[in-house]
This record gives structure tokens, C-alpha cells and sequence, in this order.
């Protein structure tokens, strides 16, 4: 049966998905316990709205490679904890630039450490030089895919 084959430790679409479900889980339960009251995935959306203040809506779904239902709903959710604020654009109504709140600075501003000690706490007992080697190996196969539009990416000089 071609199902015998499929092995979840030779799987990189799984162990890749395995991965980011244990951090986020992780920051989840670490979000609880500080008392922050916004989901991962909304603070994943808040992100670029912190380092790249005034983007569009339709590029915060380029970057967070999700669809623009999936973001409009993190977008509202995140305007109704006031993290952020929508604008039309003059020249098309349809275009809604998003700007971070004081309220949503501080968010990510005290949330930050928060992530990095759960990133540290998780890869505690992963060799370091093994840990490069895998960062690099999943770039490999993640840069091909995306666009400079992402943030992610460098324009070519």
C-alpha cells in the first residue's frame, strides 16, 4: 500500500508543520500565562504591521502567505483590541492601509521577550551548529517562493 511508505519522520511538509505547531502552542500557553489576550496567529499578524507600518492589507496577505478572508478576520480582530487602525486609500476605497497603535507597540514591545525565551526554552537541547545548518536548509527551500514584496526577500541591486 503506497500509505506504508509515508514515514512522518521523512516527511518535510509534516515535520514542518509539526514544528511550527509546537511553537505555537508553546507561545500560546506562554501569551496565557502573561495575560496577553490576543491569539499566536493575531500577533503573527501584528508583526508586519510593526516593522512595516502603512501596508496594505492585500500585502499583509502576501506576507503572511494566507488568504484575504483569513487576514481580514485577524485584521478586524486586531482592530477591536485597538492594535491597529485601518485607513481607505483616497485614489480606491477597496485599498485599506493598516497603521499600528500605540497600544499595539507596546504589545509586541513586551511580548518580545516572551517569544525569544520560548524559542531559546525549545531549541535548549538542539546542537547549535545543527540548528544553523537546519535554519539554513528550510531557507533553501522557502526563498525560491517568495517575492521581495514580503519583506523576507531582498530586492535585486
Amino acid at each position: 500500500m503506497k500509505f506504508d511508505r509515508m514515514n512522518p519522520r521523512e516527511s518535510i511538509g509534516f515535520l514542518a508543520w509539526k514544528v511550527a505547531r509546537v511553537f505555537a502552542n508553546d507561545l500560546a500557553a506562554r501569551f496565557a500565562e502573561a495575560g496577553v489576550r490576543i491569539t499566536v496567529e493575531q500577533w503573527r499578524a501584528l508583526l508586519p504591521a510593526y516593522k512595516m507600518d502603512g501596508l496594505t492589507q492585500g500585502k499583509l496577505c502576501e506576507v503572511l502567505s494566507q488568504e484575504k478572508t483569513g487576514v481580514s478576520r485577524l485584521v478586524a480582530a486586531l482592530e477591536r483590541h485597538g492594535l491597529i487602525r485601518r485607513e481607505s486609500s483616497g485614489e480606491d476605497r477597496r485599498v485599506k492601509y493598516i497603521y499600528i497603535t500605540e497600544s499595539g507597540r507596546e504589545l509586541v514591545d513586551f511580548t518580545f521577550d516572551i517569544v525569544l525565551e520560548g524559542r531559546r526554552e525549545l531549541v535548549k537541547h538542539v546542537d547549535p551548529d545543527e540548528f544553523e545548518v537546519c535554519k539554513r536548509v528550510l531557507w533553501q527551500i522557502i526563498e525560491p517562493h517568495l517575492g521581495a514584496c514580503c519583506g523576507l526577500k531582498e530586492e535585486p541591486s
